[in-house]
């Protein structure tokens, strides 16, 4: 069994599904500081043809908030003007402009679970079948030090093999992990624009495979 553990981002790139893939358990890290000018809400899309970044516009967003607490500004004109240029650009791209129509139907009250539900939608239509938990949820106290969070849990959910992004390696050590009888992978992917971008592409399932554990 594997476990990964990440922080919701809204249709993040594809190395972040291909860990998704790669893991029996997924954890939205929901319960920790919002990061301005981070991922969580913002990403890279092609409009008119160029790669432009988007912001998905919040309600008083502050890194003293979780990410579970911010709140997503549906009636503010940035975010009436982000859907309208959404629908024109995704247009002849059925599954993402369905994704996103989905969203905004529904139109989750806050940013983690916006994010949380591209994710799942995406992740559906990519036939990934991983489960899903969010780390609010889990009975675990909150440490300061943030190798001992994850490690908790890893292990109240039994598991004992952590996958984390590559970009961990530049945080975390394996010795660091095995410290607390976990054993820590990175997951070496692939990088792209948001999956809205590319869910559509006739090899977007072979792409997901193009990844390795190191």
């Amino acid at each position: 069994m594997k476990i990964a553990i990440m922080q919701p981002y809204f249709m993040p790139y594809l190395g972040y599904f291909q860990l998704i893939k790669e893991v029996d358990l997924f954890v939205f890290y929901d319960d920790v500081n919002y990061i301005k000018k981070g991922w969580i809400n913002r990403n890279y899309i092609t409009i008119n043809n160029k790669l432009q970044r988007f912001t998905i516009p919040l309600i008083k967003p502050s890194q003293n908030k979780k990410i579970k607490d911010v709140e997503v500004n549906w009636e503010c004109s940035d975010m009436k003007k982000l859907i309208k240029t959404f629908k024109y650009n995704l247009n002849n791209k059925p599954k993402a402009l369905n994704i996103f129509e989905s969203i905004v139907k529904l139109k989750p009250n806050t940013i983690s679970n916006m994010a949380m539900l591209s994710i799942k939608l995406a992740c559906k239509e990519l036939n990934i079948n991983t489960k899903f938990l969010k780390s609010s949820e889990l009975a675990y106290t909150k440490k300061e030090d943030k190798i001992l969070n994850l490690a908790e849990i890893c292990k109240i959910n039994n598991i004992k093999n952590y996958v984390n992004a590559e970009g961990g390696s530049k945080i975390y050590t394996k010795k660091d992990f095995l410290d607390q009888g976990i054993t820590l992978q990175f997951l070496k992917g692939l990088s792209s624009p948001s999956l809205l971008d590319i869910i559509d592409t006739i090899d977007i399932k072979d792409k997901l495979l193009k990844y390795e554990c190191i």
